[in-house]
């Protein structure tokens, strides 16, 4: 009786497997090559920034939120008189998850008191997030204490220093157009408000021994644009 060799016909399950994984790794492929193609150039991260704005702070169109100053309080003009702007750190993010990284850390709430969306997370993109630090008027937990220095140095800056955060991470990418143009207005509508001077308008990375915003910031055009001097 002559054996006859059989090739076994491959179960449904490591058919299936294998084609899920030639997908999974022709995913991948195209996604690094789009990551490669798309990186950003540091040469570029000053493009073109908005001028600033006179438009009333997050008009219902453009956010669907309240203005955002929650109760009128006759010593407002008087209790903040800095703007410190920040970055998530991370590109895919929102308030939410800010919320609960800051809580896990032992705060009570979010530290900022406005966060701006870059559309990948529940906020979209160049949408104002308005916190109960910002309508209760309460301190922030945002600037962070240098390397040596008091911590209550941290502390009274906190007191007297409105925080912005902008969803993503400034080391490694740009933000996008929304977030700056929403930045510029939320910055000189604040301004005008409380009688915050150009000069008080400050990144975290001025205040503390991190990088945030970022090298992508577009600082020097951003001071320009709010000193009106920008093109």
């Amino acid at each position: 009786m002559t054996n006859q060799t059989q090739l076994a016909e491959p179960s449904g399950f490591n058919y299936r497997t294998q084609i899920v994984w030639i997908a999974f790794m022709a995913c991948m492929t195209v996604f690094g090559l789009f990551f490669i193609l798309t990186k950003p150039d540091p040469s570029r991260a000053l493009g073109d920034l908005p001028l600033a704005s006179t438009s009333a702070l997050l008009t219902p169109d453009q956010t669907g939120v309240r203005d955002g100053f929650g109760p009128q309080r006759a010593d407002l003009k008087t209790l903040w008189n800095k703007i410190v702007i920040h970055d998530s750190g991370f590109y895919f993010d929102d308030a939410e998850d800010i919320t609960r990284r800051h809580v896990a850390a032992g705060l009570q709430d979010i530290g900022y008191h406005f966060v701006i969306g870059n559309g990948n997370g529940n906020l979209s993109d160049g949408q104002i997030f308005v916190s109960n630090r910002w309508d209760l008027q309460l301190a922030g937990a945002h600037v962070a204490s240098r390397t040596g220095a008091d911590p209550l140095d941290a502390d009274q800056l906190n007191r007297v220093a409105i925080g912005i955060c902008l969803v993503g991470n400034g080391e490694q990418s740009t933000f996008t157009p929304s977030q700056t143009q929403a930045l510029a207005n939320l910055v000189t509508n604040l301004q005008s408000r409380l009688n915050i001077a150009d000069g008080a308008v400050l990144l975290h990375s001025d205040l503390s021994d991190v990088r945030s915003p970022g090298r992508f910031f577009p600082a020097a055009k951003f001071e320009a644009h709010l000193s009106g001097t920008g093109n």
